[in-house]
């Protein structure tokens, strides 16, 4: 019997089976998904939402900048990393959203982790008509990529 508690056992079982009978995930299907280089891609991807907590944002305004993060990543992603962002709206879009407590220095210095892990990042902006500043960074988006390898940028960050 299989132990499928293990993920070494359940990510290659589960991108085998898509691939090998090209079933359906959804309404979409998943075999023309992955054409290219499988090492690139995983079922265990994320996109994770970093909020500079001293801003003093409501709820409201937090979740609005989150929806903008994730929308640019996404964007970007199509452009830049189609399979990755495709095989990511396949598999249930996973968000997590951090906070970071160092300002606009800790979202810059996280963008340029990021990029040396070679995995997109969208720093936000704010147009400043409601809680603060235009120009006032707000969140940075990280991904969709890899778990483990975003979880090397922003492990160390609390969730809210």
């Amino acid at each position: 019997m299989f132990d499928i508690s293990n993920q070494e056992f359940i990510t290659p079982f589960v991108v085998g089976l898509l691939i090998g009978t090209g079933v359906s995930y959804g309404y979409r299907n998943i075999r023309p998904l992955l054409s290219g280089p499988l090492n690139a891609l995983s079922v265990n991807n994320k996109l994770v939402l970093v909020v500079r907590n001293d801003l003093g944002m409501t709820k409201g305004k937090i979740a609005a900048q989150c929806s903008h993060a994730s929308v640019e990543c996404y964007k970007a992603a199509m452009q830049h990393k189609p399979q990755m962002a495709k095989m990511w709206q396949m598999t249930g879009q996973r968000k997590i959203v951090v906070s970071i407590g160092s300002g606009e220095k800790g979202l810059q210095e996280l963008s340029k982790v990021a990029k040396s892990h070679k995995v997109l990042s969208c720093i936000i902006y704010d147009a400043g008509a409601t809680q603060v500043k235009a120009g006032t960074s707000t969140v940075i988006g990280i991904g969709p990529a890899n778990s483990d390898v975003i979880d090397q940028i922003t492990g160390h960050l609390k969730l809210i």
